[in-house]
């Protein structure tokens, strides 16, 4: 079963960008994923653990600069053992130079205005950036969750502030050797997504939440009507208690003609409500009474229990 993030990621691999779109994309993932070699001419090499996106980044390379290009297909020998996808591109210093990816003999720390130009393509940099090293929870859980990491602070508050221009209150923090631009509010999540094209996982996404979030009402109602119940069985068990305590002292004739007919209503409906008791009382009497009415007849039979056990001792 694809989790959560995959989906979202082959989503976005499988969208239609533009020229100007696809070289923002690109160079996210060459930014955070790429690696420079220098020996016998320039060459690039992209790494990522998802065949889709070696597969995209290979599409958009050769469909715009028509490189010599070289796929290759290791095992991870840590932890999970997972299949690397290694693009490596021959002769790179055209394409780095066209993104504006160098900068001595290196990377520049963020990238170009000439790339990031537009709206769109600070979009599809994003995508890029998320594709290359983003991770989101599962909708379902109760944590929301989504963040990216790349290698250097000042590249990390770029995409921070990249991301804040869709008021997403993006944060970063430092784990072990990278820094994290990350979101906690499931609502910036949604918008995230959104603005990075992955609309159906928005839509998968907020209906899970609504689902979750509704199952968390129902099961509060839920507990709500228990608790109700916990306390009307309480206290009907507490008037049982002193009604029968009063007859078995004194007999039901030491209380007035209205307290007895609930006394007798209530010994004969141990577990009905007061509302439902004042039902039953103008079904018997043809006489209205109010849940103050029976508060009142009930705490005359806890006082008339009380002067007998006091009477006992």
């Amino acid at each position: 079963m694809l989790s959560f993030a995959r989906k979202v990621k082959e989503e976005i691999v499988f969208n239609d960008f533009d020229v100007d779109c696809s070289k923002a994309l690109l160079c996210a993932l060459i930014k955070v994923t790429g690696t420079l070699h220098l020996g016998n001419g320039m060459s690039l090499t992209i790494r990522t653990e998802n065949a889709k996106i070696a597969s995209k980044a290979h599409k958009l390379i050769k469909e715009i600069y028509h490189p010599q290009l070289e796929f290759r297909v290791s095992k991870k020998m840590k932890l999970n053992k997972n299949n690397v996808y290694i693009l490596r591109v021959s002769k790179a210093r055209v394409i780095l130079d066209d993104l504006h990816l160098m900068d001595g003999l290196g990377f520049p720390i963020v990238p170009s205005q000439e790339i990031l130009h537009s709206s769109d393509t600070k979009r599809a940099y994003l995508a890029g950036v998320f594709l290359a090293s983003g991770s989101v929870n599962n909708p379902d859980t109760s944590n929301y969750h989504l963040e990216m990491n790349v290698n250097d602070q000042q590249h990390a508050d770029f995409i921070a502030k990249l991301m804040n221009e869709y008021e997403l209150n993006a944060k970063v923090i430092q784990r072990r050797k990278k820094y994290v631009i990350y979101l906690k509010s499931a609502e910036k999540i949604g918008d995230f997504l959104r603005a990075i094209g992955a609309s159906s996982s928005v839509m998968e996404f907020e209906m899970t939440r609504i689902d979750r979030s509704m199952a968390n009402t129902v099961n509060r109602w839920n507990n709500c009507d228990i608790a109700n119940e916990m306390k009307v069985m309480s206290a009907a068990e507490k008037q049982i208690e002193d009604i029968a305590y009063v007859i078995d002292k004194a007999g039901i004739e030491i209380l007035d003609e209205k307290t007895a007919i609930v006394a007798n209503i209530r010994l004969e409906n141990p577990e009905l409500s007061l509302n439902e008791l004042a039902d039953v009382y103008f079904e018997k009497t043809g006489k209205t009474i109010s849940k103050s009415g029976l508060h009142h007849r009930f705490r005359k039979i806890k006082d008339e229990a009380n002067k007998l056990k006091h009477m006992e001792e």
